[in-house]
């Protein structure tokens, strides 16, 4: 799951509730464990607990805009409150092993990337990333390097991001403003359509035709807030078809409206399929994070649905208890109380958490590397520094416990399987998203044409 931390201080951000700690320099005893304490019981030394009120900087009072509808916040507490009280309905029919090939195997690595990245829509971004005309942002799907540009019309055109001339990127990360694309190597310019504008020194290129020097498209689609892109295709992406279902809640919350303040990225050596293990369960948080937001978290009760091939979880902190003790039930708000992340097939995860939403999104590089992306977007503008201030700890706040708990852990897991000492690993019932999620992975890639053998299809 995708871990809501405030370091430096306690932070109780309105109007919601919610006490969050903050490390200084400390390290983890492994010893707590064998010890017998929990996080509760453990003095944790160097941690900040003071509390303060700390506002967007436009001093907004809701919890960004538009969200999920009230009848389906009521709805998952009513759910979570039978988890509670005995009604194991959220965990898997069954525990699952999966060997450690289907993360170090490098030809299934090679047909994941076709697969997976290449011959199905994948998600690339949120629209308010390119808003204005001449916006752009740019990717790399399956090896494929890919750009999307805001048009004057509003619409978006993806490209292969490579220059008709010599192959050189077009591109290069995300930016505003262009009037023409221009490859930096030789200066071959183009209409933000991909139409070719320019060659200098034309005449030296006569012999070939200007229209075949256009961009080569590809197929974008853009709905819901959310971009996908295919590199393999130039025809038309249904959202509503790939989200099978899930687009229904995504709308309630209104990314459109939402405003993009920063991504950052990072590479890391573990194979890409860890990046979404590790928010598929919160198993892994008594023990990984006992020192940061354990004490915080129910990790018992997750609520899990599943749309066609994609996932939602919704992860509590126990401040939910207080909503539940302190309201009627037709009083009750889930989400100030709640991690609610929407897992997009093949490498995404769309997360809610109190007043912002994120993107985190991998790029595969090898069967041992990948760049982690990771986006804030806020329900308003944010034109005073203030507001900027705010953003931009949250976002330090949120990457510290991944970047220095969660992420260094995948790179030994990885190299664990890499060695061969680890041959295969186990998803139990407690963890219904993680199998889930692998079984998707495994049922496309059986169902895909000229399927491997070794790759069988798994139903739920």
């Amino acid at each position: 799951m995708v871990p809501c931390i405030r370091p430096v201080t306690t932070v109780v951000l309105k109007p919601c509730f919610t006490v969050i700690m903050s490390q200084t320099e400390i390290e983890p005893d492994a010893g707590d464990a064998l010890r017998g304490e929990s996080p509760a019981e453990h003095k944790r030394e160097g941690w900040a607990q003071t509390e303060f009120q700390l506002g967007s900087g436009n001093e907004s009072t809701n919890l960004g805009g538009k969200t999920m509808k009230l009848e389906r916040q009521r709805a998952l507490i009513e759910k979570y409150l039978k988890f509670r009280n005995g009604e194991w309905t959220d965990v898997a029919d069954s525990s699952m092993r999966n060997p450690a090939s289907a993360y170090v195997d490098p030809h299934r690595f090679e047909r994941e990337m076709k697969v997976l990245f290449r011959d199905r829509p994948v998600p690339v971004g949120l629209g308010c990333e390119c808003k204005e005309p001449g916006s752009y942002l740019t990717a790399q799907l399956g090896g494929v390097p890919i750009a999307v540009v805001r048009q004057p019309d509003l619409g978006l055109r993806a490209f292969l991001n490579v220059c008709r001339h010599r192959g050189a990127p077009v591109l290069s990360g995300s930016g505003a403003s262009l009037r023409a694309i221009v490859c930096p190597y030789h200066a071959w310019s183009y209409k933000l359509d991909g139409t070719l504008l320019g060659r200098p020194q034309d005449w030296g290129f006569a012999d070939i035709a200007r229209d075949g020097c256009n961009l080569s498209q590809i197929a974008v689609a853009e709905r819901y807030g959310l971009i996908y892109v295919q590199p393999d295709a130039v025809s038309r992406i249904s959202i509503d078809q790939v989200l099978e279902g899930m687009q229904t809640e995504i709308a309630e919350y209104d990314l459109e409206k939402y405003t993009h303040f920063e991504t950052r990225t990072r590479q890391w050596n573990f194979n890409w399929k860890l990046v979404i293990d590790t928010f598929t369960e919160n198993y892994h948080i008594p023990s990984l994070h006992r020192r940061t937001i354990a004490p915080y978290y129910d990790d018992r009760h997750s609520i899990w649905d599943t749309y066609g091939l994609h996932q939602r979880t919704v992860n509590f902190r126990r401040s939910i208890d207080a909503e539940l003790n302190d309201k009627l039930a037709n009083e009750r708000t889930l989400l100030p109380h709640t991690t609610i992340e929407y897992f997009l097939l093949p490498n995404a995860v769309l997360t809610h958490q109190l007043d912002h939403v994120e993107l985190w999104r991998v790029t595969p590089l090898s069967v041992d590397r990948c760049l982690v992306s990771t986006s804030l977007y806020a329900p308003e503008a944010t034109v005073t520094e203030s507001a900027k201030n705010h953003w931009k700890k949250n976002l330090d706040m949120l990457l510290q416990v991944t970047e220095s708990e969660d992420f260094p852990m995948m790179e030994r897991i990885h190299a664990g399987m890499a060695s061969g000492a680890a041959k295969e690993v186990i998803y139990g019932r407690i963890e219904p998203a993680l199998s889930f999620y692998h079984k998707a992975i495994n049922q496309l890639l059986a169902s895909a044409p000229d399927s491997e053998p070794g790759i069988r299809r798994i139903e739920r």
